[in-house]
């Protein structure tokens, strides 16, 4: 996850923009991309990202230079993820704080956020996994395609908006993000697995499902949900497997702060247990 903060940030974009003044015109034609990048700099360093990043993703239209693209694009990344406020800030770090014990209230605090600054990308994605996990999938790809419109490209929140196709179950559109996140790898594969492991296991492709599990495995053997969709490959081949159920209960009732913050982008990270439980009793299991 993109970490941000308007300090860091100022002393980098004083550097790129040196003297230059929002009022100081310059013909279109003559105008780089650096240029434009310093213009995205100086708006962000008065808090105005959506004109930021209007700006670039204008340039980027325009550009077909693959060093001009890349570097557009991981501007635009970070100036959508810097936060403006220090209140928005403590404010999602509470929620945050919140999310495993007292998502109700880990909620109501994100959206206390979202009111100060309601287009940081790390306020949208988490507010958008606070709804997922209660279920309230559309309103969760609603709040995410506001920020997709802009800047489609952004790792989190196509990872965000294939969580909220996930939980509609809108799994041909959630396949044809997924695809191009594998060609492309990207940094968040790992949380992908998970969701195609339930899309194979709605196609009733088991042996598919597998496959990706054991990618997931390799790829992080601690993702605290690996026992889990274990389990339920196996239930899916009519297979008991009291271990694994019993072992995902317990890693979610040990698991530290820190371990669930490593994996808090997925929104059903050890919200499962009380399905397990139910499904243990009723196998004569025990989950003490």
């Amino acid at each position: 996850m993109i970490r941000i903060f308007l300090r860091a940030t100022l002393s980098v974009a004083l550097s790129f923009c040196g003297t230059i003044a929002l009022a100081e015109s310059k013909s279109t034609k003559s105008e780089t991309y650096q240029d434009l990048i310093d213009k995205a700099y100086n708006l962000m360093l008065q808090k105005d990202r959506q004109q930021a990043l209007t700006i670039l993703s204008n340039a980027l239209r325009k550009e077909n230079k693959p060093q001009a693209i890349a570097e557009i694009k991981k501007t635009m990344s970070e100036i959508g993820h810097v936060f403006f406020s220090d209140k928005s800030q403590s404010t999602y770090e509470t929620s945050v704080s919140l999310r495993k014990t007292e998502p109700l209230q880990a909620l109501a605090k994100m959206q206390e956020a979202a009111r100060i600054e309601p287009d940081n990308f790390d306020i949208v994605n988490e507010l958008a996994r606070l709804l997922l996990a209660k279920n309230d999938c559309s309103a969760a790809q609603e709040l995410l395609m506001k920020q997709l419109k802009m800047v489609p490209f952004d790792e989190e929140l196509n990872l965000s908006n294939g969580q909220s196709l996930a939980c509609q179950g809108k799994w041909r559109e959630f396949q044809a993000i997924y695809d191009l996140q594998v060609l492309k790898k990207s940094s968040l594969l790992k949380f992908w697995y998970p969701l195609e492991i339930e899309r194979q296991l709605f196609l009733k492709n088991s042996a598919k499902a597998l496959e990706n599990l054991s990618t997931l495995s390799k790829s992080d053997p601690k993702y605290p949900e690996i026992p889990y969709w274990t389990w339920k490959i196996d239930e899916a081949l009519q297979k008991k497997n009291h271990q694994e159920a019993l072992k995902y209960v317990m890693v979610c009732k040990n698991i530290s702060a820190n371990q669930y913050r490593q994996y808090m982008m997925d929104p059903w990270l050890c919200r499962r247990t009380s399905e397990v439980d139910t499904e243990l009793k009723g196998m004569n299991g025990t989950t003490q």
